[in-house]
């Protein structure tokens, strides 16, 4: 199967969403707060990572799932949408495995997770519907 298979495309940007968040949280964290130099230090970055945490994940969270629905839904035209809240759907599966497998599921806040699923499910729709507005250009993933 090429990569313009909406399954695997939505899969593929889900997981590409997941690290990329991961990624730039840490930028802009250690951007916002520093980097810690000792002990005590480190205690208060995390303190204080934790605190701005939920707001850093909505807007870095929207912001590249808007980006990535756009990529995903791009190549799929009237299916741009489906694809979208396909990708957001991954998004979620993955993140509560990863909850699940690592995480402590009694200590999860509930409404912010509830809250950022709700942000990064529309902003990766609004991206599907801005990719069905993109005029189609060839895929410059898939083979030709």
């Amino acid at each position: 199967m090429a990569m313009t298979h909406p399954f695997i495309r939505a899969a593929a940007f889900a997981v590409l969403a997941m690290i990329l968040l991961a990624v730039l949280s840490v930028v802009v964290f250690l951007f916002l707060i520093g980097m810690p130099k000792d002990a005590n230090a480190l205690a208060a970055f995390q303190a204080e990572a934790a605190a701005r945490a939920p707001m850093v994940d909505l807007i870095l969270g929207g912001l590249i799932m808007l980006g990535c629905g756009w990529l995903a839904a791009r190549p799929s035209g009237s299916d741009a949408l489906q694809v979208a809240a396909l990708m957001a759907l991954f998004y979620i599966v993955i993140d509560v495995a990863i909850i699940l497998m690592f995480g402590d599921v009694t200590a999860m806040a509930v409404g912010t997770t509830g809250l950022s699923y709700a942000v990064k499910t529309v902003a990766a729709l609004i991206g599907g519907f801005l990719a069905s507005r993109t005029p189609a250009t060839p895929d410059p993933i898939a083979p030709e």
